[in-house]
């Protein structure tokens, strides 16, 4: 999260892009004065400014051109919003100090998306050689495997500010852009055959949220169980651990090659269950499967996830039967109702209760492991 400071004599544009960096996990202050807007910077640094142009008093290249002249604040990231959309005006921002420029009208993509690069600059972050690859998985229904999945791409998106794709792998109709209040126009079932895809192709596949998490969207129509095929999967998975940070699918609930070949393929594999009786019973058959399969786990966790206000198993009975520690209890959360019907995940909220408080704390764990490893470089 960045201190944004926002800039413009337009009321409306100001709580505007306010909004879409307030989405985007940022805490901006919006200022309608150009005079005080300066003086606030001079007093208390931002992390970045977004400033507009024409303004009564003083234009915003006129305050880019005072930021730098002033000694603390040469460094300070500018990103210059104007109407005016000819190479000229371009050349006269960048001339005056500001290091990227948007034309009016600008969409929360094309904000969020300048706004992290210009933090990325800054800060000098160094990315992984290869994204992080986080696979939620289990083979019993209704135990909020995509609740999880959504909520930890979405605090890993708002933690990190890098670049987050979740991956809705369901064949039976991805609930995943529900959670999210988006309407997917594209989905895998869309991309070409592996050997003509290429990040080109496949970006163009993704819709983007307002806070600049984007999403591989599952066809809302039932597919056969075999999709997507893993000659596919095996093909895009690269494209992301090359271009993204961190990729959280969301497993489909089918056993099935796609099924494996994603879970050979993780950095971090999270078997969700919840606390009952068939759950656990499934998870352990599941977990035999596997072991004949011969699939080896990098690292496997279990995530219990309370679905329910009354827990039909304590956690060490649950333990007792998979023979195995839980990493990760979830209790119930009654915010979640209301978070599904708003399209708003928790973690992309202020909430304190249970469920984004445990995800949060398993973005920073995974997020602090990416920040570990480029220190050491």
């Amino acid at each position: 999260m960045a201190r944004i400071y926002v800039i413009d004599d337009d009321e409306q544009l100001l709580r505007m892009v306010g909004l879409m960096l307030d989405r985007g996990g940022h805490a901006t202050t919006l200022i309608n004065d150009p005079v005080e807007g300066l003086e606030q910077i001079k007093q208390n640094k931002p992390d970045l400014l977004v400033l507009d142009v024409m303004m009564p008093d003083m234009s915003g290249h006129d305050i880019a051109r005072q930021i730098r002249a002033q000694k603390g604040l040469e460094s300070l990231p500018i990103l210059i919003l104007t109407a005016r959309s000819q190479e000229v005006d371009r050349a006269t921002a960048l001339k005056s100090g500001a290091d990227d420029y948007l034309s009016k009208p600008v969409t929360s993509q094309e904000l969020i998306e300048r706004v992290d690069n210009l933090l990325h600059k800054r800060e000098n972050r160094t990315r992984p050689e290869q994204g992080i690859l986080i696979v939620m998985f289990g083979m019993r229904g209704g135990v909020g495997q995509t609740t999880l999945a959504v909520n930890l791409a979405s605090a890993l998106r708002r933690l990190s500010q890098e670049e987050v794709c979740l991956v809705d792998l369901s064949p039976s109709g991805g609930q995943a852009a529900m959670h999210l209040r988006l309407q997917a126009r594209t989905t895998w079932a869309d991309l070409p055959t592996a050997s003509e895809l290429d990040w080109s192709v496949f970006k163009e596949k993704l819709t983007i949220h307002p806070s600049g998490l984007r999403l591989l969207a599952a066809p809302s129509v039932p597919q056969s169980a075999t999709e997507p095929a893993p000659e596919l999967v095996e093909a895009f998975l690269p494209l992301l651990q090359g271009q993204m940070t961190f990729t959280v699918v969301d497993m489909p609930r089918v056993f099935s090659p796609t099924f494996t070949a994603v879970l050979e393929a993780a950095d971090i594999a999270l078997h969700v269950l919840a606390a009952d009786v068939v759950s656990v019973q499934t998870a352990v058959q599941v977990d035999r499967l596997l072991s004949k399969t011969g699939i080896s786990f990098r690292q496997k966790s279990y995530v219990l996830n309370h679905i329910q206000p009354e827990a039909e198993l304590p956690q060490t009975t649950v333990e007792r039967g998979l023979n195995a520690r839980v990493a990760s209890k979830i209790n119930f959360d009654p915010n979640q109702s209301r978070a599904l019907a708003q399209g708003v995940p928790l973690t992309l909220t202020s909430a304190k209760s249970p469920l984004p408080t445990m995800m949060n704390r398993m973005a920073e764990v995974i997020w602090q492991r990416v920040v570990n490893a480029a220190a050491k470089k």
